[in-house]
């Protein structure tokens, strides 16, 4: 089994979720540079990405990385607001964060 990666973009204020890969269609790619998280999302739905930049103040993303011994690690993502662009002819959303945060459940979660 390979590692799994699944992507959340949701809303910090209310939970409401914009993107989940579990169920939607989409491409995501990472690259971090001296501290910059940056993000670019493709095959969004349209309305969702629309969404995504309308609540830009208020995004987290979580990336939930489950490895082949199936231990998941989880990260969440504070969004840098001002960098949230979205192109509706490439259909590409991008976007940064500034800081992660890195957890194991199973370092809070005891039998």
């Amino acid at each position: 089994m390979a590692q799994q990666e699944t992507w959340l973009i949701k809303h910090a204020v209310t939970g409401r979720s914009f993107a989940d890969s579990r169920k939607q269609i989409f491409d995501c790619r990472l690259a971090s540079a001296d501290g910059v998280f940056r993000f670019t999302f493709q095959e969004l739905p349209h309305e969702a990405a629309k969404e995504i930049v309308r609540y830009s103040r208020e995004l987290n993303v979580f990336r939930f990385v489950t490895p082949e011994d199936g231990t998941i690690v989880k990260h969440w993502y504070y969004v840098t607001a001002e960098s949230v662009q979205y192109d509706e002819q490439t259909g590409e959303l991008t976007f940064q964060a500034g800081s992660e945060i890195e957890y194991h459940p199973e370092e809070y979660w005891g039998d």
